[in-house]
């Protein structure tokens, strides 16, 4: 049976992310995969507790299954049960990289999706190039689910999907299809462009009506918007605010880990300050897929 992939650091916002990573199970009918990559350093700012087995990895498991249940020690978590259906597994490894392994972990035919927090803190700290998550999102062949640490699962009814340049590709259309028939979703294609914008279009959004409307009828309620904003991001969320949405889907390319790290990019704005979930796609290139899991595998071993 497929998973969903949760990795933690064991924080606050990572266990809001786990909350909604079972609420997307049972929704779905997968099991979820708790795990926790480290790299093996004491962190002084954590007391140093030793469980289970005594060992390292040992004691990173029974913390897991303590973060997952209602007994967990040292931060207050909010009590929950995993939906009946829904088996929750642990994994932890002290790893070279944390994104690389999560990525590699992510490309095996047993996981469907990742949920994962954009980051441990609310602090401007948090916002460096390359973070973990948005390093995840843009490298990761799976879907991410980037869940800020005050958002609630509520089912997808409205979504916004940034319209970009692959937007429009038969893969993200078909997954975003998938979304919109589980749900009955109404689905918004926003375009969001500069005012008053001199010199030629570098992005024809009509494209995707093309797809939607002559090429494969969607089955689907949607609308196809163009707002305007300096601001991408700004853009975005104020629309989804307007209709009060659900989710806030973005379709990406996919790039190597390296190529993310220097990438600044939509997805990391969107990530670190959006309130709402936010969906990363990916227009599928199995020939990119393939590079990126022998790099990710080359990274860790």
């Amino acid at each position: 049976m497929s998973s969903i992939l949760v990795p933690v650091d064991f924080s606050l916002p990572c266990h809001n992310a786990y909350r909604f990573g079972l609420h997307l199970a049972e929704e779905f009918k997968l099991n979820v995969v708790l795990a926790h990559y480290s790299s093996g350093a004491i962190d002084p700012g954590q007391p140093l507790v030793f469980a289970g087995d005594g060992s390292l990895h040992g004691s990173n498991v029974k913390r897991l299954e303590n973060f997952a249940s209602s007994n967990a020690d040292g931060i207050d978590y909010p009590l929950l049960e995993p939906p009946q259906g829904v088996e929750v597994t642990y994994e932890a490894e002290v790893v070279f990289s944390v994104s690389a392994s999560i990525i590699a972990r992510a490309s095996k035919e047993d996981i469907s999706m990742v949920v994962m927090a954009p980051r441990s803190t609310r602090k401007l700290l948090g916002k460096w190039l390359g973070s973990t998550s948005t390093t995840v999102s843009e490298a990761c062949p799976c879907p991410v689910c980037l869940v800020p640490e005050d958002a609630q699962f509520s089912p997808w009814k409205k979504v916004v999907v940034a319209n970009n340049s692959v937007t429009a590709e038969a893969y993200p259309l078909w997954q975003i299809e998938d979304i919109a028939r589980k749900y009955s979703s109404y689905v918004h294609f926003v375009h969001v462009q500069w005012p008053r914008q001199y010199g030629p279009l570098k992005f024809t959004p009509w494209r995707l009506m093309e797809k939607l409307v002559d090429e494969t009828p969607a089955d689907y309620p949607f609308d196809v918007v163009t707002v305007d904003n300096e601001d991408v991001t700004a853009g975005l969320m104020e629309y989804a605010d307007k209709i009060d949405s659900d989710l806030i889907v973005i379709v990406n390319s996919l790039r190597n880990r390296w190529r993310s790290l220097i990438h600044a990019s939509l997805t990391q704005d969107l990530a670190l300050r959006s309130k709402r979930p936010v969906l990363v796609l990916h227009a599928e290139d199995t020939t990119v897929s393939e590079e990126i899991l022998q790099t990710e595998t080359e990274n860790i071993n």
